[in-house]
């Protein structure tokens, strides 16, 4: 009888913990500017002035989920970029301090224009953005690690998703190219029914206010976020869907755009019929990385310095120093080749959050909103969340369809290797690459 009863303990254990509820943790912490701290904003090359003034506050938002044995980080910024190296930083520390594998940390960034540089000179010590990059990385680092490690703080939830339609964006290089307006939402409830974080995810880039702006801002998702907040209770927090063509509908413009995008934005969201998540304990964390090719099998010196010779030539440029530009891109990669290999394939890494059978996917780069797209399609019956910007922006990802049209991405296709600093353009077969990886990654999640 005692024998019984210790295996129907040791049952109940594993249901409560790995194999049935789920627990989660969330917190965010202020990474705002400060007041008399003028920085310089990301995203727009034609800016030349430093920020003025608070818009809207900048958060990282860390949602943490556990099934007992594992546990997920989902960290959102309200940021523009952080590259792929410092990401890998501040992601090696947050596990080190934390216990968590590294793998088990997503570090995503919503990609708005009107948040301050954390790279480059001006982030550099003396420069305009040092002070706010060394507390951003403090902030965001004690954030995620509170998050991950407070035990006491976890508790079961209960999810539910809809999905809204949404006239905010549109594609930015063809009046009539692909454009994805759906809106997916979900939110996390406590036990009463609560919300405790609600996460939306759209496929548009965070540029209302445009490069005339010298406001710190999330722009239309902090809009959004707050009327969704004031509307339902909880946090909210975006996760920048595959924006790499799709911008708010006008173009940039100014703060009152964003105004007006993120209140048009939060009254799609409120007209949602939530569908309830059956609560089924799945939990699965999967990782890949996929190379992706080069418009040529071996990058060799010689290849580059051809390449940089013919490009070099070109009249229709991204930028009027397009010509010193290229050589500075040539001298680097050559320098490369001195220090070591120079891989013939850009590597990109992906992964993807099983909870309770939603899908969370995260990839690094700018996709093209096609690849969101067609991933959904290839799940039906299932709710994929889709997020770009994650552990590192690293480059654009045309579609199929933009290399065959071309015209208006000659940047995304031709020019971009220049400023990725990436040994050579991608070939026209990426986005085949690009799609089946994350079909892939996708499957192994289910």
């Amino acid at each position: 009888m005692k024998f019984n009863l210790l295996i129907i303990a040791a049952m109940l254990a594993v249901s409560c913990n790995g194999g049935g509820k789920l627990t989660c943790n969330y917190n965010a912490a202020d990474i705002s500017t400060v007041e008399g701290e003028h920085t310089m904003l990301a995203g727009f090359a034609a800016r030349n002035e430093l920020s003025t003034d608070l818009h809207l506050p900048l958060y990282t938002h860390c949602l943490v989920v556990s099934d007992g044995t594992d546990k997920a980080c989902i960290i959102s910024n309200d940021l523009m970029e952080i590259s792929p190296e410092l990401s890998l930083e501040w992601r090696k520390e947050i596990s080190e301090k934390s216990g968590l594998p590294l793998d088990r940390i997503f570090m995503h960034c919503i990609h708005t224009h009107s948040a301050p540089r954390n790279g480059g000179w001006r982030a550099e010590p003396g420069g305009s953005n040092y002070s706010h990059k060394e507390r951003l990385h403090k902030v965001l680092v004690e954030n995620a690690v509170k998050t991950i490690t407070d035990e006491a703080s976890f508790r079961p939830f209960k999810m539910e998703t809809g999905i809204a339609q949404t006239s905010i964006n549109g594609n930015r290089c063809e009046k009539t190219g692909p454009v994805d307006r759906d809106v997916y939402v979900v939110r996390f409830l406590d036990s009463k029914g609560a919300p405790i974080v609600s996460i939306m995810n759209i496929a548009c880039h965070p540029v209302c206010m445009g490069a005339g702006s010298l406001l710190v801002s999330s722009d239309y998702p902090g809009v959004a976020g707050k009327i969704l907040r004031e509307a339902w209770g909880g946090d909210v927090f975006q996760l920048t869907g595959a924006a790499g063509n799709m911008d708010p509908a006008k173009g940039p413009k100014k703060v009152e755009y964003a105004e007006e995008c993120g209140r048009s934005l939060a009254d799609s969201i409120l007209t949602v019929k939530f569908t309830p998540v059956r609560a089924t304990g799945e939990f699965k964390v999967v990782n890949d990385t996929v190379a992706l090719p080069y418009r040529i099998a071996e990058v060799t010196p010689e290849a580059v310095i051809a390449h940089a010779e013919e490009i070099s030539a070109w009249d229709k440029t991204v930028s009027a120093s397009w010509k010193d530009d290229v050589q500075g891109w040539k001298e680097l990669i050559l320098s490369r080749f001195k220090d070591g290999e120079v891989k013939s394939a850009l590597d990109f890494t992906m992964g993807a959050v099983n909870i309770n059978g939603v899908i969370f996917f995260f990839t690094q780069g700018e996709p093209f909103c096609e690849y969101q797209m067609n991933a959904r399609s290839k799940f039906p019956g299932r709710t994929v969340f889709f997020a770009g910007y994650t552990n590192g922006q690293n480059s654009y990802l045309p579609s199929a369809h933009a290399y065959e049209y071309r015209k208006g991405y000659e940047y995304e296709i031709d020019q971009m290797h220049v400023y990725i600093k990436a040994p050579y353009p991608l070939s026209d077969k990426m986005p085949q690459a690009f799609e089946d990886a994350i079909e892939k990654t996708i499957r192994e999640a289910l």
